[in-house]
């Protein structure tokens, strides 16, 4: 039998297709094999750390943040009252954690976590839609990486007028769900990679008809056209000049104008036509004056004021963004960055996955519980649910088979119950603390 425990057979079994109970209903043990099948990492090795081991301990990494990784090995490894993975109950040392994550790479989290938005996109595609279409939103963010010198050349140092940062940092891409949160794809790039380039990468993986809410960081025409010519449809706030020739009048502050294209970006794509047309919306907002281009031309579908209470919808993926920086990662505050634990660029990456993976199924166990009692699925608390999540994989793991779909049902119940209470809420964009007066740290190149 090995390393496997000695006094409960049944481990050695488990071993081979572990899970974390809590989110095993989901994510399907099967998509995990077909996951290290198709990039080649099932190993036929008899090792401490088995590969479907090693890839739900980076999406339990993705869960138990403020834990250290020999820690989330022990929890995951050890279950009270029932045994060990492991001779004697002693884990693996962190030189074979680190060479069981380096084996496995990235690809296969990437591969699972594709799996998983076709699940979701197939299960609450109609709870995500906006009149027939997928109501999404892009948008980008960045993360903090380790100060190692693979980290430096695989990301880079971002710069400012103060000096070079302290830490690489890495660009990040979502496309989310603004009525569920779902964060269904994500892309990394080193930081000196543009939002629009990755933009670009990212229209083949948007699901067929959808309508894109974006800022005006993503008004670019080769990104806009590419979009129509995918079939999708988009809502995006405009620049102050970008001004277009009216054609036609649709109402109050709604009008149909013919926007060019200029020439610079035609010789950068030459299937590029020499202008588009796009529906602009003008309104005030609290007093400011805001402009909005849409390829949602039909006023009567359409109707101008509820497109422009449709784009504060934008919002929620930054409220995503939110809940994965300041509460599933904890303890992240303004000098207290987020920064993901891994030395290697490869295995930075590996972790972001795992943390994307890890935020969805918390919020698949939301979006049921809301289901559960009748409630919106973005008015229950994140950090609750999460809290109470991480409380019974930990009962889960050690509880008899009989037991797991009553706990499982009870923490269903439990997470319904984490309802926010319904307040207005105003989000300046303002500055909550300065910049350090303490001396700059030169580090070496």
């Amino acid at each position: 039998m090995g390393f496997i425990g000695h006094s409960i057979p049944k481990l050695e079994s488990w071993f081979e297709s572990f899970s974390i109970e809590v989110f095993a209903s989901i994510l399907k043990p099967e998509w995990v094999q077909e996951a290290l099948a198709a990039c080649g990492r099932r190993g036929e090795r008899d090792r401490k750390l088995s590969a479907p081991f090693t890839l739900w301990l980076i999406v339990g990494m993705g869960l138990y943040r403020s834990l250290s990784i020999q820690n989330v090995i022990h929890r995951l490894g050890n279950l009270p009252g029932i045994g060990s993975l492991w001779e004697n109950g002693e884990a693996p040392t962190s030189a074979s954690d680190t060479e069981a994550r380096t084996r496995l790479g990235f690809g296969p989290l990437r591969m699972l976590l594709e799996k998983l938005r076709d699940w979701i996109l197939l299960t609450y595609r109609e709870a995500m839609s906006w009149k027939g279409m997928l109501l999404l939103v892009l948008d980008g963010t960045t993360f903090k990486v380790p100060d190692s010198d693979e980290n430096r050349r695989r990301f880079g140092l971002p710069g400012s007028h103060r000096g070079r940062t302290a830490f690489p940092q890495m660009r990040a891409l979502f496309l989310a769900s603004a009525k569920l949160r779902f964060l269904l794809t994500g892309l990394f790039a080193p930081f000196h990679r543009a939002e629009i380039y990755l933009a670009l990468r990212m229209i083949p993986r948007i699901p067929s008809g959808s309508l894109v809410i974006l800022d005006r960081n993503f008004n670019a025409w080769q990104f806009l056209v590419g979009l129509r010519r995918g079939g999708h449809h988009f809502l995006v706030r405009a620049r102050d000049k970008m001004r277009g020739v009216p054609l036609a009048v649709l109402g109050a502050g709604d009008r149909l104008v013919e926007m060019p294209i200029r020439r610079e970006a035609r010789l950068k794509d030459p299937s590029l036509p020499k202008t588009a047309l796009v529906r602009e919306i003008s309104a005030r907002i609290q007093g400011q004056p805001f402009r909005f281009f849409t390829s949602l031309q039909d006023p009567a579908r359409f109707r101008a004021s509820e497109l422009v209470l449709l784009y504060a919808q934008r919002w929620q993926e930054e409220l995503a963004l939110d809940e994965i920086k300041t509460h599933q990662c904890p303890y992240s505050t303004v000098n207290r960055p987020v920064i993901l634990r891994c030395k290697s660029s490869r295995r930075v990456l590996q972790e972001a996955y795992g943390l994307v993976l890890a935020y969805n199924l918390v919020r698949v166990l939301m979006t049921d519980a809301a289901r559960q009692v009748g409630v919106e699925a973005l008015h229950i608390s994140f950090l609750d649910s999460l809290e109470r999540i991480r409380s019974a994989a930990l009962l889960m793991a050690a509880s008899p088979t009989c037991l797991l779909p009553a706990i499982f049902g009870d923490l269903l119940k439990s997470i319904g119950r984490c309802v926010l209470p319904r307040r207005r809420r105003s989000n300046p964009r303002v500055v909550c603390m300065k910049m350090s007066s303490y001396r700059l740290k030169r580090k070496a190149a």
